[in-house]
């Protein structure tokens, strides 16, 4: 776990292996924007985090310094040895590969209605898509939070959003998923689903909890029980794992998803999770010629269909 070492700039030591450019941009969360001189700007929960990384050392500033350093080392998983987990899994030779490209990935601890919306909003859609609806929705409907002489806004709850109607919401650039985000925001008010308890449940009850929420699939409720309640057995699969497991397992064959469901965290069990991010990662940047030809192979196959 990182050393505190300075409490009026927090500075945290002895974090690696942790790479807050993989962390930031890996797909999981949506509200870490780079800036300049090395630094990511987030909005996590109720505080604006400026957080750079100098080697083995995170520097953060914030709009809020109460208990932060316990809140930073729990968000960003610092407490558990990640260097064991690489270690792990590079006993699988045919992953190694992603697992030192991405050395230093991280699983956030993140907060579950807001985790849940986020992969609602996600399906289908392109990051920075996803990423300005959720701006779109906080400056609307969230709560202003000052740093550095700018206003950032909070993700609303779910009372706010289950008062919307389609349209309101639909201003967002939300589109068809307006329905799905207010059902959703209604059943979590209601208590319907009780979504800060089922990290209590087996990953199997969670699940079949959070698929009773409109808009949520296979594996936008794996990415919520991965993101936000540390169920690291789950494995989502998107496009890109998808292309890397059939390019890695099956010969760039065709499989079915459920094949590679079962297939993925038979092999990988209760490390499934860690090594989906180091796939998705290393697939989304490393493997884009493999899968541009894939793409031009299948787009050769339909035209001459």
């Amino acid at each position: 776990m990182g050393e505190i070492l300075d409490r009026s700039e927090l500075t945290i030591e002895n974090i690696m292996p942790f790479n807050i450019k993989i962390i930031a941009e890996g797909g999981q969360a949506f509200r870490w924007n780079y800036i300049k001189d090395c630094n990511y700007i987030g909005v996590v929960g109720d505080r604006v985090l400026q957080v750079c990384q100098d080697g083995d050392k995170l520097i953060v500033r914030s709009n809020k310094n109460e208990e932060v350093e316990d809140f930073l080392i729990d968000y960003f998983d610092l407490a558990r040895d990640y260097k064991k987990i690489e270690n792990e899994l590079l006993k699988y030779k045919e992953i190694a590969d992603a697992v030192l490209y991405c050395s230093g990935y991280r699983i956030l601890f993140q907060d579950p209605w807001e985790t849940t919306i986020s992969f609602i909003i996600s399906a289908n859609n392109q990051i920075r898509n996803i990423k300005n609806t959720i701006e779109n929705i906080c400056q609307r409907y969230g709560n202003p939070l000052e740093f550095q002489g700018k206003t950032y806004y909070s993700f609303p709850g779910p009372e706010i959003l289950a008062s919307l109607s389609c349209d309101e919401l639909k201003e967002t650039k939300c589109g068809y998923r307006a329905k799905y985000i207010i059902e959703t925001a209604k059943m979590v008010t209601n208590k319907e689903v009780d979504i800060y308890s089922l990290g209590k449940l087996s990953t199997d009850e969670a699940r079949k909890e959070l698929l009773r929420f409109p808009g949520v699939g296979r594996k936008v409720a794996d990415c919520i029980l991965l993101y936000s309640m540390r169920k690291f057995d789950a494995f989502p699969i998107d496009v890109w794992i998808k292309r890397v497991l059939e390019h890695i397992y099956f010969n760039g064959k065709e499989v079915p998803i459920r094949k590679l469901q079962n297939f993925a965290e038979s092999k990988f069990g209760n490390l499934a999770g860690f090594a989906q991010q180091y796939l998705f990662y290393y697939a989304r940047n490393h493997l884009r010629s493999f899968a541009n030809a894939q793409d031009d192979r299948q787009e050769t196959q339909d035209s001459l269909k």
